[in-house]
């Protein structure tokens, strides 16, 4: 867990200021870090008998590549938003915040769907403990994230 704060505390320091400077081998080297350390905190956390547990980790494994290529892209837009925040124009802040938008409904979209595929190997609230997991680090990530990353001009 103390790795797993750690990490997002690295993460914070990526903000968008610096995002552009950082090296995409950097980048994900840190995301492969908090993946790991997600992964270890939701194994303590979930409580699954031997059963479950060999049924959820292959659909936690899909759900997480999905949700990563959703990550690409976010990480995709803070590297831009680093790039022109100092000139950002009304023009690249609307394109910024429907990017935002469409990126937050495509990961909302990857929650629902997963759902009846969690349910079809676990408990349903087995599955809402995995949702709170996942909300709880998502939650210290973001705060992390929104400390590191200036408001726009």
């Amino acid at each position: 867990m103390r790795r797993f704060f750690y990490s997002v505390a690295i993460m914070s320091m990526v903000g968008a200021g610096s995002l552009a400077a950082q090296t995409r081998s950097d980048i994900e080297v840190l995301r492969q870090e908090l993946r790991t350390d997600r992964q270890a905190v939701i194994a303590k956390n979930m409580k699954l008998t031997d059963a479950q547990a060999t049924a959820f980790w292959p659909v936690y494994r899909a759900y997480q590549a999905e949700v990563s290529a959703v990550g690409d892209k976010f990480i995709k837009l803070l590297e831009g938003y680093g790039k022109k925040y100092d000139a950002m124009n009304d023009a690249d802040a609307e394109k910024l915040i429907k990017e935002y938008i469409d990126l937050q409904q495509a990961k909302l979209k990857l929650q629902s769907d997963y759902v009846s595929k969690f349910k079809k190997v676990i408990p349903a609230t087995a599955v809402a403990r995995y949702y709170q997991i996942e909300n709880k680090i998502d939650a210290i990530i973001n705060l992390e994230l929104a400390a590191g990353i200036p408001l726009v001009k």
